[in-house]
């Protein structure tokens, strides 16, 4: 059994909140954690977080995790033409690149798990060699995957449900049933995401986001924290391996 810890690092909830605690704060406990149990994991960054941010690369990168791109902004990409896109994650792997010492940038993630049907004829032309967009086998059948060397680690949409109460449960027992998972999260979980919402001035957002919203904020922070490391725990006492998905990639 396999298992991939894989965590987009972007502004806090991208599109609503414009604050980056969860990169300056989130990211530390993230990495203090895997740190305590040896274990490395794949790091999706944002060209707008390598550009403020520097450091984040070099501590990712130090600490000998994977990084990847997960394009400029956080764009719709799949609201976006083909030279589009191309520029936007052409210059993303560029940044990251620049500010890397010895890291490889072979890795991929679209903003929101939304990828443009044209994306493995672009990644291909930028010289990648996996992408982690797209959630299921079925949904691979929309993209044009056949003409080009790109694999694709399928991200598991169920990042929410390890911070909902009762799902965390079924969940965990679903995973240890597998061969390989690859989790999805983000920095920004690992900061208390209530307290910035509920410091909104909008009431609009407030309410939107509060009430019909729960996925943003339910168990964030350092609940969010302690359930992956009770999650780590089990799962290295049934003997999983974590892994990256450079490690797994077999494309050369």
């Amino acid at each position: 059994m396999k298992i991939a810890l894989t965590f987009d690092i972007e502004r806090d909830i991208p599109n609503f909140l414009d604050t980056d605690f969860g990169v300056k704060i989130g990211l530390i406990k993230i990495l203090s954690l895997l740190d305590n149990f040896q274990i490395k994991g794949t790091f999706f960054c944002t060209g707008t977080v390598v550009e403020q941010q520097p450091r984040v690369v070099h501590l990712i990168e130090s600490k000998g995790h994977e990084i990847a791109c997960h394009s400029l902004n956080h764009e719709r990409l799949n609201e976006l033409t083909f030279e589009e896109c191309k520029e936007i994650i052409s210059n993303n792997k560029v940044m990251i690149e620049n500010k890397c010492k010895n890291s490889e940038v072979i890795g991929f993630r679209a903003p929101y798990l939304k990828p443009p049907k044209f994306l493995f004829r672009l990644l291909n032309d930028l010289g990648f060699k996996y992408d982690s967009s797209i959630s299921s086998r079925k949904k691979s059948l929309y993209y044009q995957m056949k003409n080009y060397k790109i694999q694709e680690f399928h991200p598991s949409s169920y990042y929410t449900f390890f911070r909902l109460p009762l799902s965390f449960y079924f969940i965990r027992k679903w995973i240890f049933k597998k061969e390989l998972t690859i989790l999805y999260f983000h920095s920004w979980e690992a900061i208390d995401i209530k307290r910035l919402i509920l410091n909104q001035k909008s009431k609009l957002n407030l309410v939107k986001n509060y009430l019909f919203r729960l996925d943003r904020w339910i168990n964030t922070g350092d609940l969010f924290i302690t359930r992956i490391r009770k999650f780590i725990k089990e799962a290295l006492s049934k003997k999983a391996e974590f892994v990256t998905l450079k490690q797994l990639t077999t494309i050369k």
